[in-house]
């Protein structure tokens, strides 16, 4: 169930998942072996993808275990602080279909304890072992957590016999029906249903994370979470003095359920830009074709959607600094839409972009210093800064872990000396397109990891600019050649100057 309210000409709607994206994947691990540390947890760092591991407390550290070899607590910490959940699977994997509800209750507040003593979390989902249960133990293991895994795709080889074609085959209705898809692993190399082709596993993540502009790949509690608090809430609406006034009212636990919620806002003027306000703070507001997204939080006061001034962004000074993306490549400065938008709305118009640079990566000495070490060069009368880049970082990430810590630690310096340096001045960070190569999708991530670490606002072009590079077609339509992936031509710059407008307008309001 959806709530589509309207108020005059206006429609708003909760988004079926997070960002409005077209469906949700979640990847759960069960049984806690080692091989899943070792083997499964890089390839998923590798693109940047969250996984949930169920662990049973009374066979952690047993690497001698006849079953398979398990892991440490050691190690459960180091997925947990990697942003990867550890989850409850029980205390020692019993069928609880068939257990007594005392035992039942002792399973899983003797896992429950283990973990907040060895990891210092509450598990916030449970994974059922053997995928047995009744409507009593699913009460009693759904109890203060986010909820339960109760359906799943069993995505393993020896006993399920996945195929990279029936693996595709499932992605490609997950999405097709827009579905939240839960996948099942248990072994790699050992344990129950283990690979004799674990590189189709491999591959799958990869394909996976190359379509996150459609796909949200999440922890299964973090999903679970948005999916529950969508079906729950009630929005009312109404209009005051030409704004449209959206109440949220949900009756769920908010130490528990914790995720934004995102509205789609259509039926407004697209020759206006939009500004949403919740309570006392000013949210992003996000153009997207024809409409506009808006994450809210559903347990806060109510929302206020109305038109920013249209001369918000007169008189204002902004700084575009960053790669080719700004350069504008072999194509004049003129043709980009930072330049157009700015030009259009009377603002003082900088643009530090060079080609082939990078953001935190040294290049050859033809690219320049990467923006690390030249974002000095902003003037110091700038009202708004904004980085394009990333580009360049992605190529040079490629899959290394080493190189991604690198960036991380490289971008968290970067905003908090601009913060530092330019404190008058807002911040925001455009994302590069999600280009179908290795280094793309974790380098993504990063960028928004950090950015909102450091309170920085980010316009995610994969997600949100319907910019495609990896369709031949749509490239030929829109970028400076057909083999180019990165340049806008002056017909695909014209495409997306309402969305980036939006977004500077999103800086001025905040």
């Amino acid at each position: 169930m959806f709530i589509v309210i309207s108020a005059g000409a206006q429609t708003v709607n909760v988004a079926r998942y997070l960002g409005d994206r077209q469906c949700a994947v979640s990847l759960t691990f069960d049984d806690g072996m080692q091989e899943h540390y070792t083997l499964v947890a890089p390839h998923l760092d590798r693109y940047g993808l969250k996984g949930t591991f169920g662990i049973n407390g009374k066979y952690i550290g047993d690497i001698d275990d006849h079953y398979a070899p398990r892991m440490t607590w050691e190690e459960c910490r180091s997925l947990a602080a990697g942003g990867h959940e550890i989850c409850s699977h029980t205390w020692s994997h019993p069928n609880l279909y068939y257990t007594g509800m005392d035992s039942v209750i002792m399973e899983i507040e003797k896992n429950d304890s283990a973990i907040i003593k060895e990891i210092g979390i509450k598990p916030m989902s449970f994974l059922y072992p053997f995928n047995a249960y009744t409507a009593a133990v699913k009460t009693a293991c759904e109890k203060g957590r986010t909820g339960s895994r109760t359906y799943q795709f069993a995505l393993g080889q020896r006993n399920s016999g996945c195929t990279l074609q029936s693996v595709r085959k499932w992605l490609r209705d997950v999405i097709d029906n827009r579905e939240w898809g839960v996948a099942m692993t248990h072994g790699i190399y050992t344990g129950w249903d283990q690979w004799d082709e674990p590189w189709i596993l491999w591959q799958f993540f990869c394909e996976l994370a190359m379509q996150q502009d459609s796909v949200w790949v999440d922890t299964f509690s973090n999903v679970q979470v948005y999916v529950k608090e969508r079906e729950a809430v009630k929005l009312s609406i109404s209009e005051d003095d030409g704004n449209v006034v959206v109440k949220p009212s949900l009756d769920l636990d908010s130490s528990v359920f914790k995720m934004p919620l995102t509205l789609k806002i259509s039926g407004l003027d697209n020759d206006r830009c939009v500004r949403a306000v919740q309570g006392e703070h000013a949210l992003q507001v996000t153009r997207k074709g024809d409409y506009y997204l808006i994450d809210i939080n559903p347990f806060g006061p109510e929302v206020t959607i109305g038109y920013a001034d249209d001369d918000i962004l007169r008189g204002k000074s902004v700084c575009f600094i960053g790669d080719s993306y700004v350069a504008n490549h072999g194509c004049p400065v003129s043709e980009t839409w930072h330049c157009k938008v700015a030009e259009e709305n009377g603002m003082k118009y900088y643009n530090l972009g060079r080609n082939g640079n990078s953001a935190v990566f040294e290049r050859d000495s033809i690219y320049g210093q990467p923006i690390l070490q030249r974002y000095s060069s902003i003037p110091t009368d700038t009202d708004l800064i904004v980085i394009i880049a990333g580009h360049n970082d992605a190529y040079i990430v490629d899959e290394n872990l080493e190189k991604q810590d690198k960036l991380r630690q490289g971008l968290d310096r970067l905003l908090k000396c601009l913060k530092k340096e330019y404190p008058k001045s807002k911040i925001g960070w455009v994302t590069p397109w999600n280009v179908a190569y290795e280094g793309f999708p974790a380098t993504l991530g990063i960028i928004k990891e950090v950015c909102r670490q450091n309170g920085v606002a980010v316009l995610d072009a994969a997600l949100t600019s319907g910019i495609n590079p990896n369709d031949s077609a749509f490239r030929a339509c829109y970028f400076q050649s057909s083999a180019d992936n990165a340049h806008l031509n002056a017909v695909g710059h014209e495409r997306i100057m309402d969305w980036g407008k939006q977004f500077l307008v999103s800086l001025c309001c905040e």
